[in-house]
């Protein structure tokens, strides 16, 4: 564990626990400003798998949107998690399950990249080395993972995924155990770590009948190309 001192940011009627500021302030503006993640769900109490919850946000956003929603939370970096708790305790958001874990195609031990500035720039870890850009400077650290298919035992309202590059090994898991008929949204980001990804991850999220729209920084785009993207995919009726 990395010794560091957390603080404490006061955003809307929120609490916010954190380590590093900048990644804050962009954080919040791409989900409260600029509302990434917004989606219609029909469901009244919506049942939610945030993958990537990091110290959050995310989670918040969709108890603000979705007060009576249940969420599962999976967040593997152990400097992280407590602020995770944290957040969730402080602001007193209910029905919200926390797993200390990272989703893999296995259940396995698995090295996790986190940032070796000092700066604790965490949001960027992934099983990618210095980071699925090759830009940020990282170590390793063990961690468990889990397929996410465990879980996906009855219908899903909204799976969210952040996970740095490993979204396409996710996904595919998820088909091989024929778990996608119970998911009805899908909400991801799509980094680019190797040319190819992101056709292949089309064509398997249209081949299980999801209809799929693409945004550039808040922007929708029509012909998504090899960069950090957001994908959003809704079951066709």
């Amino acid at each position: 564990m990395i010794p560091m001192q957390p603080k404490v940011h006061k955003f809307r009627k929120y609490s916010i626990t954190y380590f590093n500021k900048e990644e804050l302030d962009i954080l919040l503006d791409e989900i409260f400003n600029k509302e990434i993640y917004q989606i219609d769900i029909n469901n009244p109490k919506p049942v939610i798998f945030d993958i990537g919850s990091y110290i959050g946000l995310s989670t918040i956003y969709f108890k603000d949107r979705y007060p009576n929603s249940k969420i599962f939370c999976f967040e593997p970096n152990p400097n992280i998690f407590p602020l995770l708790e944290e957040n969730i305790f402080t602001n007193n958001l209910q029905n919200v399950i926390l797993k200390n874990i990272a989703i893999w195609s296995k259940d396995c031990m698995k090295e996790l990249y986190i940032d070796s500035s000092g700066n604790a720039a965490f949001s960027t870890a992934s099983f990618t080395k210095d980071a699925w850009s090759g830009e940020q400077k990282t170590f390793p650290i063990m961690v468990k993972t889990e397929r996410l298919s465990n879980y996906v035992v009855n219908d899903i309202d909204l799976l969210k995924i952040d996970v740095e590059g490993a979204e396409k090994s996710i996904l595919e898991e998820l088909e091989k155990e024929n778990k996608f008929q119970f998911i009805k949204n899908i909400l991801f980001e799509y980094h680019p770590i190797k040319i190819g990804h992101l056709k292949k991850i089309v064509n398997l999220l249209e081949r299980n009948n999801y209809k799929l729209s693409y945004f550039k920084e808040g922007e929708k785009i029509d012909n998504p190309t090899e960069e950090l993207i957001l994908v959003v995919a809704q079951k066709s009726s």
